[in-house]
């Protein structure tokens, strides 16, 4: 079925919209601040007014948006965005709806992602594929055969939360001491602005990689990454993110580090791990790609 979909990436900093058609063509790209769309206390009246002066006359068959916040299993309802606080239990899908008057679909972004990343690089969908995707926060999806994994509350696969003991570090989800205050971009920027002043965040990598804290900093990465391939021992481990993408960022040592904290000898054996690209469209793309399987 051909159908003309607006795809919504939900960022922090930044709100990503497309119209995608045939499937994955994208037209109509627009990258705006998130403040510039979010600008009142009445969330939704903001996003549907927005998506009404982006859609003016053109006929669209559904919008789906891809949230950085944990969803309840409906998928209907944003429970807790721990970097967007104004979304907190939020009725998107019914309010957006009624708004708009067109269909609206809502998933975790970063199972956006993974759906793209899928596509992109031609995997079956049999037997488990997980996506960790490393970036202001460590985003994780897992799909079983083909289906996004969701949990009982609609919270499976926030795997930066495992805790660290000894971590005192506060966490926007409310907790102590969880691995993304340790093994993620918003650590990076900490490090920087007390060890490296002089170097900007996006060239720690290819200044000082081989120093210690860095290679800390990068084990910790491998860390949460085995611990889910031990758990689940997925057919595809995904692998992506800003952080994983920053220029001269050690992926040889970061996949030494992994199989070294994998269980012996399998899933090590035959562990396969794909690199994925940080690109501007892919949510909006994949946002596409979800609604046409939950239209089938």
């Amino acid at each position: 079925m051909d159908m003309r979909i607006i795809g919504i990436d939900i960022g922090g900093t930044y709100f990503r919209i497309g119209t995608v058609c045939d499937g994955k063509k994208v037209t109509r790209f627009q990258k705006v601040p998130t403040a510039s769309v979010i600008r009142s206390d009445d969330v939704i009246l903001d996003m549907a007014q927005f998506i009404q002066e982006y859609i003016q006359d053109t006929v669209i068959d559904a919008v789906v948006i891809g949230f950085p916040a944990t969803l309840d299993r409906s998928r209907r309802k944003v429970m807790q965005a721990p970097n967007l606080e104004f979304m907190e239990d939020l009725p998107v899908v019914d309010g957006l709806g009624a708004k708009l008057g067109i269909p609206v679909l809502a998933e975790r972004d970063v199972t956006m992602a993974l759906h793209y990343d899928v596509d992109k690089y031609g995997l079956s969908t049999d037997g488990v594929i997980c996506g960790i995707y490393f970036g202001t926060g460590i985003g994780n999806a897992i799909m079983i055969d083909g289906k996004p994994l969701s949990g009982k509350n609609g919270a499976a696969g926030e795997i930066g939360h495992i805790p660290v003991i000894g971590s005192r570090l506060r966490c926007g989800c409310g907790n102590e001491g969880c691995v993304e205050n340790l093994a993620a971009g918003k650590y990076l920027v900490r490090l920087q602005q007390e060890h490296y002043p002089q170097t900007p965040v996006g060239e720690l990598f290819a200044r000082h990689r081989q120093e210690e804290a860095l290679r800390e900093f990068v084990d910790r990465m491998a860390a949460v990454v085995a611990a889910e391939i031990n758990i689940l021992d997925p057919d595809h481990m995904l692998l992506g993110g800003g952080v994983v993408n920053m220029t001269d960022f050690p992926r040889a040592y970061l996949q030494e580090r992994i199989v070294a904290r994998t269980r012996k000898p399998y899933p090590a054996r035959n562990l396969q791990i794909i690199y994925t690209e940080d690109e501007p469209e892919k949510s909006v793309v994949g946002a596409a790609i979800y609604a046409g399987q939950r239209v089938e």
